[in-house]
């Protein structure tokens, strides 16, 4: 499974003539940069890190081993552990600047305790499974359940 992206190449043509469109101009600027996949940004791309079949460029942070995957530091780390009392835990989504945060006690919203992490992480966490998006008066966030072995 692919965890190395490729930033997308010039085309030569394109509707100015120079390979660009308003497309490609508008929304990377010709300063994009190859991507790793286990660097998730937001949720959406921490779920396609978890089957990196659907993963597509955009959203994942840079590659730090210039696609030698093999040698990539962040793919021979140890996978992260959580240990928790609940089989669920709720993951709030800082509105201000985006980190996820591990709730105590969601129902006290913000002023519950919370542990942040990073979304690096979480893509390498072990022995639980991203759930459902949560939405309520405190904010954005989702689940993460633990998973059962049989």
């Amino acid at each position: 499974m692919p965890i190395y992206l490729p930033a997308p190449a010039h085309r030569n043509g394109g509707s100015d003539g120079q390979g660009w469109n308003r497309l490609s101009v508008a929304s990377m600027g010709g300063l994009a940069g190859d991507e790793c996949v286990l660097r998730p940004r937001d949720y959406s791309h921490l779920l396609e890190s978890q089957d990196t079949r659907r993963a597509r460029y955009g959203g994942y942070g840079p590659c730090v081993s210039g696609g030698k995957c093999a040698e990539c530091p962040i793919f021979q780390s140890a996978p992260r552990h959580l240990d928790s009392l609940d089989d669920r835990v709720l993951v709030r989504i800082n509105p201000t600047d985006g980190w996820p945060h591990l709730m105590n006690r969601p129902e006290d919203g913000w002023a519950s305790l919370a542990l942040r992490w990073t979304w690096q992480d979480l893509a390498r966490l072990e022995g639980w499974e991203i759930g459902r998006r949560h939405c309520d008066e405190h904010g954005d966030g989702f689940w993460i359940n633990r998973c059962t072995t049989p």
